[in-house]
């Protein structure tokens, strides 16, 4: 009977206890606000000016979707490639259960270019931007060197970026005439963030136990987020 008493008061070692759930709603929050902040920084440069300022073109909209379709078909690997460093199994699942369901996104970027007579194939093997190839290049970096604990960081803003860029959406679409059928990608994306995010912050939450853990997904969050914002720029400037 004792025996089974102790295994009936075994802990969980992936669930906070009481006094560290705190300090994990604490940590998100406070990443959560660093990213509305970059973001607020990222809506004063020359993509958000371009895109809010005048009417879009249609060649600044093939070239940024040209720039997501390359680093969304890698999305997939460099999750997947997060496995090959340890971690708890449950994590692991985390990781396998993101790869999948990120496989084969980029097909959405190119039925929506096809659908407004944009798609060149030869554009999908063209080299992509400079900041776009430093964001799929670090994300091999992230996954093989530090692994998936470290990687919830770019999720973790990725996630809930329909917050901050369905302003930019909305007048792109009015101004190119896109219906729902031409922005599948940002669409399907839109409304599977909710459930998401909620997943990511319940990792991080029981994965990145150690202050290291919580500098990682921070500093993985803000590099891939400056990242980003240096592709939109390079794609505003190729659009004057």
């Amino acid at each position: 009977m004792t025996a089974v008493a102790n295994r009936s008061r075994t802990v969980d070692p992936t669930v906070p206890a009481p006094g560290a759930q705190a300090e994990v709603a604490s940590f998100t929050e406070s990443l959560r606000q660093t990213v509305d902040a970059e973001w607020a920084r990222i809506k004063q440069g020359e993509f958000w000016r371009r895109v809010m300022g005048a009417p879009v073109t249609a060649a600044l909209w093939r070239d940024l979707l040209l720039q997501v379709y390359h680093y969304s078909r890698h999305n997939s690997m460099n999750q997947a490639v997060a496995a090959f460093v340890p971690a708890p199994e449950g994590l692991l699942k985390f990781v396998y259960q993101h790869a999948g369901e990120e496989l084969g996104h980029e097909r959405m970027i190119t039925h929506d270019l096809k659908s407004i007579g944009l798609l060149d194939e030869a554009d999908l093997v063209a080299a992509p931007l400079p900041a776009t190839e430093a964001l799929i290049g670090y994300l091999y970096y992230v996954g093989l060197r530090y692994g998936a604990v470290a990687r919830l960081g770019y999720s973790f803003w990725a996630e809930g970026a329909h917050a901050h860029i369905q302003e930019p959406l909305r007048k792109l679409c009015a101004d190119l005439k896109l219906t729902s059928k031409n922005v599948t990608f940002f669409g399907a994306h839109a409304e599977a963030d909710e459930v998401h995010i909620l997943q990511v912050e319940d990792a991080i939450g029981r994965f990145a136990v150690s202050a290291q853990d919580r500098e990682l997904v921070r500093r993985v969050c803000l590099t891939t987020l400056s990242l980003t914002e240096q592709l939109l720029e390079q794609v505003a400037r190729k659009n004057p």
